[in-house]
Order: structure tokens, then C-alpha cells, then sequence
């Protein structure tokens, strides 16, 4: 009869344990489901990239009319992309996210790579209707009854087609 309190209250401990051990696993989860929907480290890179080409090209804009020519022109590369917040909102009715980090930049000079480490980064992105493509989303000034407006542009994927 001993033993076989000792095995129920081995019985117990274990029933408990693996409640415990299935509550935590259902949390990681639902943590995980959302997941699916978030961007990718690849496509938070693509949009910092693309951000940095529209602030390019209005600095070239901006220079050119006031007859003022343009530094030559330097390939760079986006890497080292480390996402610290994530946070999920609506644009324009889309479920999107404002993500805040730290990426690399790698000039390439004619002379040579040069890497900036630690550039930090706030943006936002939209998911499309169909869910396969994101966009780059930036507040505009101008919005009627401080309602927000919102140009938003392609993340071109890899595998995109015009």
C-alpha cells in the first residue's frame, strides 16, 4: 500500500508538470501563429533598402534643382538587420507593423567596401489583401482632421514579375 502512494503522488507531480509543461506550450504557440504573419528578417531588409533608395532619389531631386550636381553614384547594401520592437496596427484598413531595430550598411566605393554598424531603423509595413506582398508604408503631412495619410510602396520579392 506504500508504494502505491508513492505512486500517486508520483502520478500527481507528473499530471502537474505536464499541465504545466502544456499551458507553456500552448503560449509558445499562440505566439508562434502570429507569426505567420509577420515580415521576415529578409523583407524588413528589403524595406530598409527601399526607404534608403526613396531618400536617395529626393536628395538627388533636390540637388539637381538647385543645379547642385550629385555625389557619384555608390552601390550599397543593407545587412545585419536586427529587429528590438514589433508592433502590429492598422494602414488603410491593412494589418501592418511598426519595427524599430539596428541594421548594417555596406558602401561599395570604387576604392573599396566601408560598413556603418549599428544604423538604427523605424519603419512601417503593410501586408497586401492576398497576403503575398508587403509595402513599405510612410506617414505624409496633410492629413484632414488629423486623420493619418499614408504613401506606400512595393517590397519587391525575389521572385517578382512586372
Amino acid at each position: 500500500m506504500r508504494n502505491d502512494k508513492r505512486t500517486c503522488g508520483q502520478v500527481t507531480c507528473r499530471l502537474i508538470l505536464m499541465g504545466f509543461l502544456v499551458l507553456m506550450l500552448n503560449a509558445c504557440s499562440f505566439s508562434f501563429s502570429l507569426g505567420g504573419f509577420q515580415p521576415t528578417r529578409e523583407v524588413v531588409q528589403r524595406a530598409i533598402a527601399l526607404q534608403l533608395t526613396l531618400t536617395k532619389t529626393e536628395l538627388e531631386k533636390h540637388l539637381l534643382a538647385h543645379h547642385i550636381s550629385s555625389a557619384p553614384k555608390s552601390e550599397y547594401e543593407v545587412n545585419r538587420v536586427e529587429i528590438v520592437a514589433e508592433d502590429p496596427l492598422q494602414i488603410q484598413g491593412l494589418l501592418s507593423y511598426h519595427i524599430r531595430g539596428t541594421y548594417n550598411l555596406t558602401l561599395k566605393l570604387p576604392d573599396g567596401r566601408v560598413t556603418d554598424r549599428g544604423n538604427p531603423f523605424d519603419i512601417y509595413l503593410q501586408r497586401q489583401k492576398e497576403g503575398k506582398t508587403w509595402r513599405l508604408a510612410q506617414p505624409q503631412p496633410g492629413g484632414k482632421n488629423d486623420a493619418a495619410v499614408w504613401a506606400t510602396y512595393l517590397i519587391r520579392p525575389n521572385d517578382y514579375v512586372m
